[in-house]
């Protein structure tokens, strides 16, 4: 069984939950791609400021998702495969991390760190 990559905070029975997550970004075709490597998850846009974005409401969204249905964030997703991990190692261009608004997320005891996000090289896709 693979780890959460989940940290608990506190001592209450409802213990804070902190995600972590790492992103590989990429281009396909005329797309900016981002994939989560922890949590398979993908989002497309045409610049990088839509990626940006698309990839905060994804996270957001599958979090929001799961709580509302009484289910742990990220669960079940598998790892992204080997490939994008490689990508990832291999980049040394980082990028600044989304600024998130967790406001309702910390209230349900969910936290997620502003991503690592780094740029793989153009021909590593």
């Amino acid at each position: 069984m693979r780890s959460d990559n989940v940290v608990s905070m506190g001592r209450k029975s409802h213990a804070v939950r902190k995600y972590a997550i790492r992103a590989v970004v990429f281009q396909e075709g005329d797309w900016l791609c981002a994939r989560c490597l922890e949590y398979d998850l993908v989002v497309q846009a045409k610049n990088l400021q839509q990626l940006s974005r698309a990839l905060q409401r994804l996270i957001l969204g599958h979090i929001a998702v799961r709580l509302r249905h009484k289910q742990q964030p990220f669960r079940d997703l598998p790892r992204a495969p080997e490939k994008y991990w490689a990508m990832f190692r291999r980049s040394r261009l980082k990028l600044p991390a989304p600024l998130f608004k967790l406001g309702v997320l910390r209230s349900r005891g969910v936290v997620v760190a502003p991503p690592q996000v780094r740029v793989a090289a153009s021909s590593a896709a």
